[in-house]
């Protein structure tokens, strides 16, 4: 009989519904049958969705080996679970620096906590569960699937078409949410320095958020404004480059790791979380002027030599069976 395991996640808005199909993935390898919840349902097809008080209800029996929790209000009904004997080991796994970060989570951990194993999807966030006092913490990166991203990108030509770029642009794409996280207002200011000099250069913002309105204030008839693209990865085709001015709080930069599963040159600040992912793959800067000039070398194509490293980095360090790897040394 394969071993039985539970995934539990507040809801599937992207990138969370694939990353619990990559753990599903990677637990299967090590013959386990994966049941996946989500809280709340943002339309993403994967997994059932059942509100967080009726989980137990849900489940109707014991007998789960594993139960894999994401995020901290996944961690919660995952401690409800293991005290009431339903599930027999539970890994808790941090996608943001601060799970406990604050004294009321610490001190709930340590009074109803007796047997969650804690692991961060990178190692500064690791090294932050850590520092608030999980002990022991592992490394659990987000997975992707390489291959199926690949097949399902969109011809260059199309996905320009899609996002409304001249065929002869210089396409430098942001993906991600229009958040202070994401520094969106830093890549904007670059740009404007930089677009007087590539008239055909054109920035393409693929997300919303709060500052978008702020950002179309300042921005530029060679800005563009996208907005939120539920299969935004199949985009990705259309880019020359993928800019990424996440500040010091990004915890891991799932975009950066799309675009190197799709070939796509990154450029990216000197942070922990990014860095962990593009490893040695991609360009860095710190200061604005380091970024222009990243920018002014920019190319059509990642040179062959970068694309291998990039493929090889995301299947050695970042697919499912790197994470089944993981996975079964936690567990051993």
């Amino acid at each position: 009989m394969p071993r039985r395991a539970l995934q539990l996640c507040p809801n599937d808005s992207a990138p969370f519904a694939d990353i619990c199909a990559g753990h599903t993935a990677a637990l299967a390898q090590l013959g386990f049958e994966v049941r996946t919840l989500f809280f709340e349902a943002r339309g993403a097809g994967i997994g059932e969705f059942v509100p967080v008080a009726e989980v137990p209800e849900a489940l109707g029996e014991t007998g789960i080996e594993l139960l894999v929790t994401h995020r901290y209000r996944a961690y919660r009904a995952g401690v409800c679970l293991a005290r009431r004997g339903v599930v027999a080991r539970h890994v808790a796994i941090a996608h943001e620096f601060g799970m406990f970060g604050r004294y009321r989570r610490r001190l709930r951990r340590r009074l109803a906590d007796r047997g969650s194993r804690f692991a961060g999807v990178s190692p500064a966030v690791a090294d932050d569960l850590a520092v608030t006092g999980a002990a022991d913490p592992a490394l659990l990166p987000n997975p992707i699937d390489a291959d199926a991203l690949r097949t399902r990108l969109l011809p260059r030509s199309e996905a320009r078409r899609a996002l409304g770029l001249p065929p002869d642009a210089l396409a430098i794409g942001v993906l991600g949410r229009l958040h202070p996280k994401k520094a969106p207002r830093r890549a904007l200011a670059a740009f404007r320095r930089f677009a007087p000099t590539e008239r055909a250069a054109r920035l393409v913002f693929v997300g919303d958020g709060p500052l978008r309105s702020q950002l179309e204030r300042d921005a530029g008839s060679q800005v563009v404004f996208a907005g939120f693209r539920a299969e935004a990865r199949r985009l990705l085709s259309a880019f020359d480059v993928l800019l990424s001015c996440s500040t010091e709080h990004e915890a891991f930069g799932f975009a950066i790791l799309e675009a190197m599963a799709a070939g796509v040159p990154v450029i990216s600040t000197d942070q922990p979380g990014p860095r962990f992912v593009l490893g040695d793959c991609g360009q860095y800067f710190e200061t604005d002027d380091e970024l222009l000039e990243a920018l002014a070398t920019v190319r059509a194509n990642a040179p062959a030599a970068t694309r291998e490293r990039m493929v090889h980095r995301v299947e050695t360090a970042f697919s499912a069976s790197a994470l089944a790897d993981r996975y079964k040394e936690l567990l051993e």
